[in-house]
């Protein structure tokens, strides 16, 4: 077979793991990151010994890792998992808490203490949500969506009973309500719909297989945050010998052999592209809506309070949350969700400090031009009010956080919008409605021979999501290849 180029146009976990498995395959592969750093979302800072990821703080799926590792012939560059028992503690403003553990007796114990019934509730939600996996999760994560004539045959192997449950699926919160009698539940269910950037009000009860996933395969903490990755994974990568050129942005044009990929004036031929960047603008559907963005808050605190690794610390009232949120407004009550990594791992802090990483959701920048740029500009302000909400809301339910904590960084929607996330937003595509999920841009791109890979195509958020776009990506461009060769 003759040599074959591929240029891959964005270097973020996605665009990493097609790069490293193309060239893996023989072929002569180029990447080109227009930032410093590769990782794209997923970054990570080191502030006076500290080291706090930026973007995604929780793994699930390893062994999709693990398999992307040993497919790059680099399973010794992985740093290593620890799996957490107690996944997420949620805390409520009537001074409740449940916890969701690995093992679903104890969360069922949890929920029990909650209110008895909501014990039953725990086994028929997970039971649901397995069965919800075994229709519609599995068939869609194992293969590139091309459609849904080749997913409902999917389906169809998994039997007609499988394709009646998919028909029926209502929103995440009605899904909630159907096993669960308190509001503390439907939150905690609800909640998995931001792991899309939708609202529970509105996303379909597909979702539902993410609990599920955590519950199977468990939660896990990379071992250095995910910037260390990351880190493992570029280094794969250049290992296969891909060449990557960072602060490099190009462009990239259809001609009749393939494609020239470069920065302006300095384009060079390829035969086939991978582009780790949201596909929406580039498949003409740039005014669709977009889904959340978020703020985050960095924070350094003196000494080593007994904080869990993940904790949800719910506002006041779900609804009207969401309400504002995708009325492009910021709530009066957020939810507020933060990561301390060194509660299980020492090498992210130093002796007598701990970080934090602390999130609350955003609305995403409006597209017009103009209206962006005015959103932009407020952030300034709104900033100030956000971070105060969120300080508030950690010390009401962690006074022993009092004059221990310090601001080391920040992240926005401007910040994410500057590093080309439509809006800021953070999946990009909104999965609203039944078939949401099933309207998320394809991998396979609007020309012969260019692809997508990362959060915003099939099949969606998250690194193991965002590292099968990357193997779907290059197993499509390899087949590409091989019918023009």
């Amino acid at each position: 077979m003759k040599s074959t180029r591929v240029a891959v146009v964005g270097g973020g976990i996605g665009g990493l793991t097609a790069a490293g498995l193309l060239a893996r395959e023989g072929h002569d592969v180029t990447l080109f990151e227009g930032s410093a750093s590769l990782g794209g979302k997923a970054q990570s800072v080191q502030v006076d010994g500290l080291r706090l990821d930026t973007g995604p703080t929780l793994l699930t799926l390893p062994h999709v890792v693990r398999e992307v590792f040993e497919g790059l012939g680099a399973a010794d560059l992985l740093p290593p998992f620890s799996e957490l028992e107690a996944q997420c503690t949620y805390r409520y403003p009537d001074g409740c808490g449940f916890v969701a553990h690995r093992d679903l007796d104890r969360t069922a114990e949890s929920a029990g203490a909650l209110w008895p019934s909501e014990k039953r509730g725990v086994y028929g939600f997970y039971a649901e949500a397995e069965r919800i996996w075994r229709a519609a999760g599995e068939p869609y994560l194992e293969a590139p969506f091309e459609g849904m004539t080749g997913f409902m045959a999917r389906v169809l192997r998994r039997g007609m009973v499988a394709m009646a449950r998919g028909m029926k699926l209502a929103t995440m919160d009605q899904l909630a309500r159907a096993h669960f009698k308190t509001e503390h539940l439907w939150q905690f269910v609800g909640r998995f719909a931001t792991y899309t950037g939708a609202s529970p009000y509105e996303a379909s009860a597909a979702f539902a297989l993410i609990p599920h996933i955590e519950r199977v395969y468990g939660v896990h903490h990379v071992r250095g945050g995910m910037g260390a990755l990351v880190d493992a994974l570029g280094a794969a990568v250049a290992r296969q010998g891909v060449r990557i050129h960072l602060n490099t942005r190009v462009r990239y044009t259809r001609e009749a052999q393939g494609y020239r990929v470069g920065p302006s004036g300095a384009e060079e031929p390829f035969d086939s592209v991978v582009v780790n960047a949201d596909p929406l603008a580039g498949l003409g559907r740039g005014k669709e809506p977009l889904s959340l963005s978020g703020y985050v808050l960095l924070l350094e605190v003196d000494g080593r309070p007994a904080l869990p690794h993940h904790t949800v610390l719910f506002g006041g009232n779900y609804r009207h949350e969401f309400d504002a949120l995708f009325a492009g407004e910021l709530p009066e009550d957020p939810t507020v969700y933060f990561c301390n990594p060194s509660a299980t791992d020492d090498t992210v802090a130093p002796a007598g400090k701990t970080g934090l990483f602390v999130m609350v959701n955003a609305p995403a920048l409006p597209q017009a031009p103009e209206a962006a740029e005015q959103a932009s500009a407020a952030w300034e302000l709104h900033a100030e009010r956000v971070k105060r909400q969120m300080m508030e809301k950690l010390l009401k339910h962690y006074p022993e956080l009092r004059g221990r904590m310090r601001v080391v960084g920040q992240r926005s929607p401007v910040d994410l919008a500057a590093l080309g996330a439509p809006g800021g937003s953070i999946y990009g595509f909104l999965p609203h409605g039944r078939f949401g999920a099933f309207r998320r841009p394809r991998i396979r791109g609007a020309t012969p021979g260019l692809f997508y890979a990362g959060g915003g195509t099939h099949p969606g958020g998250g690194v193991p999501m965002v590292m099968l776009s990357g193997q779907f990506a290059a197993r499509m461009a390899s087949n590409h290849l091989r019918e023009v060769a």
